[in-house]
């Protein structure tokens, strides 16, 4: 009998490929969205330890352009902030893109390995069924071209 061959093996390569294409975008998108939240963690303990510098030089009575300078530096490192969440949220936002794009190639993959499973199992009744019928043939022939047992004892214990 001819060998399995599932019509769609070349489409069930691609989609192969395609969801491990996307498995390693979404791997990428999460190394970058974890890489913006450190960068994004960082920068808001910087401001808070601007903050606190601020504070203490407003309790201990510093100049003014002391006062100046440091709430300049606290403003630029809140916009920094600012910058950094949103690049956070770009992040995240391509990570959930990622993500969805990877469950569709899961989705579509696994549709087609169930059709590959049902053909497989089709081939597969198609060749027991033809295993029986040359098994079923055999026996025939054997049944007609050999004498039945009885008939093979019944010489042998036959007296001469």
């Amino acid at each position: 009998m001819k060998p399995f061959r599932f019509p769609l093996q070349s489409l069930r390569v691609l989609r192969e490929q395609r969801e491990h294409a996307a498995q390693q975008r979404y791997a990428g998108a999460l190394r970058a969205r974890n890489a913006a939240a450190t960068r994004l963690d960082l920068g808001n303990h910087e401001l808070a330890a601007a903050w606190t510098a601020l504070c203490e030089d407003v309790a201990e009575g510093a100049a003014m352009a002391r006062l100046h300078q440091t709430r300049a530096w606290c403003s630029e490192l809140e916009r920094r902030c600012e910058q950094l969440t949103a690049a956070f949220k770009a992040a995240e936002r391509l990570a959930l893109d990622a993500w969805r794009e990877m469950v569709l190639a899961s989705r579509d993959r696994q549709a087609l390995e169930k059709l590959h499973a049902k053909h497989r199992r089709a081939f597969d009744r198609e060749v027991q069924r033809d295993e029986q019928k040359q098994l079923d043939e055999i026996g025939l022939r054997l049944s007609f071209t050999t004498p039945a047992w009885g008939e093979a004892i019944t010489l042998e214990t036959e007296p001469a």
